[in-house]
C-alpha cells in the first residue's frame, strides 16, 4: 500500500503531470467502428484498425499520453470471430524499465454505444478515468478494452464473462500490436478491473491459460465480481437496481443466438428495452425500471428457464484455475454486488489450488466508494508483483521458473471465510 505522505505524495505529483492543455476534439473517422465485412482472417488480438486519438481526464483536460482508439479481432460466447473496439494509451517519455501493461477492465457502463470509454475518453466525460490515472502515473500503458457490442453494432455482451475475459486479453495483444517496441510479445503484462470489470478480470485469469497462454499475467485484481448471476439476480429482483436485470437479458441475448428475449418481453417491459439498448448506466439509474420484479419484464421468467439457466452456469466464476496470483477486493457492505460473491470465489479457487487472496476494502462503504478505495490498494498489489517478476528474469535476481510450477509451490494465500479485519490484506509482498 501507498505507506507513506511522502508516497502518496509522489503518486499526486504524477498524476498532475499527465494534464496537458488541450486540443480541438479527435472525434473518430467516419465507420471506425463498424466492422469490416467479413472479417479478416486475423488470430485473436489482431489488429483491425487503429487511430490516434487524444484522451481526456474531464473536458478541457487533456492527458499526457499517446492515445489510440482501436478495433482488434476477439471471439465470441460460441467461438465466433467478433471485432471488439477500444484505447489503447502510453504515458509520454522513457520507462526505467520495460513499461508494463495493464488490461484494464472497466465497470459498466450501459448498453448504448455511445457510452463505450473509447468515445467518452475522447470527450473529457469517461468516468473512470481517474482510476486510469493512477495507473498511467505509475508509468504504466493501458490496453482498455469497450467489451463487445458496446461500441461497435449489436447489443454489448453484458456481463457475460468468458466474452469479457478474452475481450480484456485480446485488448492486451492488439496494444502489443500496435507498439512491440514499447509493448513487446514477452512484456510485463497484469489485469486490473471493478464491477463488471471485475467479473471480466477474473475471468482473463481463469481464460489465459489456455486463451492466451503467451500473455503471462504478473497478477490480477478483480474488484466487485459478480461471479454467480443465479446468485446475482435474487439479490437484485424488485430492488432500486432492478434494470441491470434487463441488462443481463440484453447481454445474454446478444451473446447467445439460441436465448430469445424480445419475444418474451411484457407489454410493459417492451417500450422500455428499446430504451436501455441506447442507454448509459447513469441514465438507467435515473430513468429505468426501479424496484421491478424479472417476472414483470418477462413471460414466463426467462431467469427460470432451463436454456438461459444453463448458459449463466457456463458463466459462473471460480471452476478453472487461474495461473496467475489473483486479489480480490471487495466492500463488505456493497449493495449491488454482495460480499458473498467474493467470499465464495475465494473459497472457490482455493480448493483448486489457485494463489488468490481476499482483501475487505477499508473505506469502502458501498459499491462505488469501494472502487475508489480499492484500486489504490490493487495497484499497488500489482506493482508488487511486476516487481517480482522484473526481478526474476533480471540477472543475478531469483531464477524464473513456469508460472504453472509457481502455483504448485506458493502456499495458498487468503482466508476462505474472509474473516479477515477491513483493510488486511493475506499477502502483503
Amino acid at each position: 500500500m501507498i505507506t507513506s505522505i511522502g508516497g502518496a505524495a509522489r503518486h499526486a505529483t504524477a498524476q498532475v503531470r499527465l494534464i496537458s492543455p488541450p486540443r480541438r476534439p479527435s472525434r473518430a473517422a467516419p465507420g471506425f467502428y463498424d466492422p469490416p465485412d467479413p472479417l479478416p482472417d486475423a488470430p485473436p488480438g489482431g489488429l483491425l484498425r487503429a487511430e490516434p486519438m487524444d484522451a481526456y481526464l474531464a473536458p478541457g483536460v487533456r492527458l499526457r499520453t499517446r492515445a489510440w482508439r482501436v478495433l482488434y479481432r476477439s471471439t465470441g460466447a460460441v467461438g465466433e470471430p467478433t471485432a471488439v473496439s477500444g484505447t489503447v494509451l502510453i504515458p509520454l517519455g522513457s520507462h526505467r524499465r520495460r513499461r508494463p501493461l495493464l488490461g484494464f477492465a472497466i465497470g459498466t457502463h450501459g448498453i448504448g454505444d455511445a457510452w463505450a470509454p473509447s468515445r467518452l475518453l475522447s470527450l473529457g466525460l469517461e468516468w473512470e478515468a481517474g482510476l486510469m490515472c493512477m495507473a498511467l502515473a505509475r508509468g504504466y500503458a493501458l490496453a482498455i478494452t469497450d467489451y463487445q457490442g458496446l461500441g461497435t453494432p449489436g447489443d454489448h455482451a453484458y456481463m457475460v464473462g468468458r466474452v469479457l475475459g478474452m475481450n480484456v486479453l485480446d485488448a492486451i495483444r492488439a496494444a502489443r500490436a500496435l507498439d512491440p517496441d514499447q509493448l513487446p510479445p514477452d512484456g510485463p503484462a497484469a489485469v486490473i478491473g471493478y464491477s463488471e470489470g471485475g467479473a471480466a478480470a477474473a475471468w482473463a485469469a481463469q481464460l489465459q491459460p489456455s486463451y492466451a497462454p503467451e500473455v503471462t499475467l504478473a497478477g490480477v485484481a478483480a474488484g466487485a465480481a459478480a461471479a454467480d448471476l443465479e446468485l446475482a439476480g435474487p439479490s437484485l429482483d424488485g430492488s432500486f437496481f432492478s434494470f441491470f436485470l434487463a441488462y443481463g437479458g440484453i447481454g445474454y441475448a446478444a451473446a447467445y443466438p439460441e436465448l430469445e428475449l424480445d419475444r418474451h418481453l411484457t407489454p410493459r417491459a417492451r417500450a422500455g428495452i428499446a430504451w436501455l439498448r441506447r442507454s448509459s448506466v447513469l441514465q438507467a439509474a435515473t430513468y429505468g425500471p426501479r424496484f421491478v420484479r424479472a417476472h414483470e419484464l418477462t413471460d414466463p421468467n426467462v431467469l427460470e428457464l432451463p436454456e438461459w439457466k444453463a448458459r449463466m452456469r457456463e458463466n459462473r466464476l471460480g471452476e478453472l484455475v487461474p495461473h496467475a496470483p489473483v486479489l480480490l477486493h471487495h466492500a463488505r457492505r456493497d449493495q449491488i454486488v454482495s460480499f458473498e460473491h467474493s467470499r465464495r470465489l475465494l473459497g472457490d479457487w482455493q480448493e483448486l489450488g489457485a494463489d488468490a487472496r481476499l482483501y475487505v476494502t477499508r473505506g469502502g462503504v458501498d459499491h462505488i466508494s469501494g472502487a475508489v478505495a480499492g484500486t489504490p490498494v490493487a495497484l499497488d498489489w500489482l506493482s508488487r508483483r511486476l516487481e517480482r517478476r522484473h526481478r526474476a528474469r533480471s540477472p543475478g535476481g531469483v531464477p524464473a521458473i513456469s508460472q504453472r510450477r509457481c502455483d504448485q509451490l506458493a502456499p495458498v494465500r487468503g482466508r476462505a471465510e474472509a474473516g479477515e479485519r477491513p483493510g488486511e490484506l493475506g499477502d502483503r509482498a
